[in-house]
């Protein structure tokens, strides 16, 4: 019986997490690999978006060339991206990888591979909320069975408070209050949104910390005083969005395909 896509056997699948200062690729069960995010003064990625394509192309070229089934056959590339990204933005994403020798790509919303990434039941049917701190953006989103119910998003991340990962505690809490307000006015206004039944199952189940800012040290323990909710640290906070995208690539490839 002749199969209706030949190449599906052969094609490799790529999960990628573009961020603002790494990008990270993880391909099957090779390890993963890391990438700064610029070429020499050339930025890439600003606040967790593609500012310049062919950068990021340039990049992604030999990461991607490397997954090439035979040396022939071009991956194909599941990305994430913030859950407040234009069309636009999306769009120049898409023009990177697409640039940089993919033949298809599929992007998803960063904090439902981070959720994943994490080790969390995402089809529970109890809500679920993800907060994940990168280099350049805060994304906050609430998952209920498998599917993300609200999302929102602040451009500010752990590049600006990266200090604390020198000193090993908060320095002058004055000079990070701005960035704290930024991070913290994002979760107010994201559990005050939510409703009664929905915050209620939040308080429950705590609110689980994802990505680079995870791993300041005090920072979730301050999220937790502020907010009165626990916050849960993932495991590997920083590689929760590209393993995410790891697991959830090859059902996508699927549904896509046969759709």
């Amino acid at each position: 019986m002749k199969t209706r896509f030949p190449l599906l056997n052969w094609r490799q699948q790529v999960a990628l997490d573009v961020g603002t200062s790494t990008i990270r690729a993880a391909s099957g069960l090779r390890p993963l690999i890391e990438q700064h995010s610029w070429l020499g003064n050339r930025a890439g990625v600003r606040d967790g978006v593609v500012i310049d394509p062919a950068t990021v192309a340039e990049i992604l070229r030999p990461i991607l060339d490397s997954t090439r089934s035979f040396g022939i056959v071009k991956p194909c590339v599941l990305a994430c991206a913030p859950s407040d990204a234009t069309q636009e933005e999306r769009q120049r994403l898409h023009e990177a990888i697409m640039q940089a020798g993919a033949s298809s790509v599929m992007i998803i919303p960063e904090p439902l591979a981070a959720a994943v990434g994490a080790g969390i039941d995402v089809s529970s049917p109890y809500a679920q909320m993800v907060v994940d701190i990168g280099e350049g953006v805060t994304d906050c989103a609430l998952i209920r069975m498998s599917r993300i119910q609200a999302t929102a998003a602040v451009r500010v991340g752990c590049g600006q408070i990266s200090l604390l990962r020198q000193s090993g505690s908060f320095p002058d809490r004055h000079s990070l209050q701005p960035v704290l307000a930024s991070i913290t006015g994002l979760i107010d206004d994201f559990l005050q949104n939510l409703s009664p039944e929905a915050g209620c199952e939040v308080i429950e189940n705590g609110i689980l910390l994802t990505g680079g800012g995870a791993l300041i040290p005090g920072l979730s323990r301050y999220l937790e005083q502020h907010s009165g909710i626990s916050v849960i640290t993932a495991q590997k906070p920083r590689d929760s969005v590209v393993e995410g995208a790891r697991a959830i690539l090859p059902v996508v490839v699927m549904l896509n395909l046969l759709a």
